[in-house]
């Protein structure tokens, strides 16, 4: 494999457009050298898109995507209170850490990224696809516990107050 950053961009780009997922270059950004979009999977009637980037002075890709809750699940969660959102978020990150991807999640924004990356040496078209599916499999994921998360009953929570016992977890199944 190439080990300059511009044969690699050009590797990667000819991989992405024989496997039908590039979408377009984006512009040059502060903090990468080059990035690509994707549209990944192949004629998926909602195909994720995937950037695969090189960071500034690095001699690896970044495979990335970009999740943000939808509004509808965001009221959603705010319905059923604070123990579902909770819950959600601890799951995911339990989950990403099971799937050994990196992630950076925004409970703030309700964002998360998820993340792999491949160094120059191991770069080929299998180890980049393998990365691809990885961090796509993982957005999968998060989605369907978004969906398992809000079909889950949640019991009030109670502030523990004079002469009451404890609180129990605020949710069963």
């Amino acid at each position: 494999m190439p080990s300059d950053s511009d044969d690699v961009f050009l590797q990667v780009k000819k991989w992405c457009i024989e496997d039908r997922i590039f979408k377009l270059k984006l512009p040059d950004k502060e903090g990468f050298t080059w990035a690509i979009e994707c549209s990944y999977p192949f004629k998926h009637p909602q195909p994720a898109s995937i950037v695969v980037l090189n960071p500034t002075n690095t001699d690896f890709i970044v495979i990335q995507i970009l999740m943000k809750m939808s509004p509808q699940h965001l009221d959603a969660f705010m319905k059923k209170g604070p123990p579902a959102v909770h819950v959600f978020y601890n799951k995911l990150q339990v989950m990403f850490l099971e799937k050994d991807v990196t992630f950076n999640i925004d409970r703030n924004q309700h964002t998360w990224v998820i993340s792999d990356q491949i160094h120059f040496d191991g770069l080929s078209k299998n180890e980049m696809f393998k990365a691809i599916r990885h961090v796509h499999n993982a957005m999968i994921l998060g989605n369907i516990y978004i969906e398992e998360i809000l079909q889950m009953a949640f019991m009030p929570v109670w502030k523990k107050g004079k002469g009451e016992g404890g609180q129990g977890s605020g949710f069963y199944q």
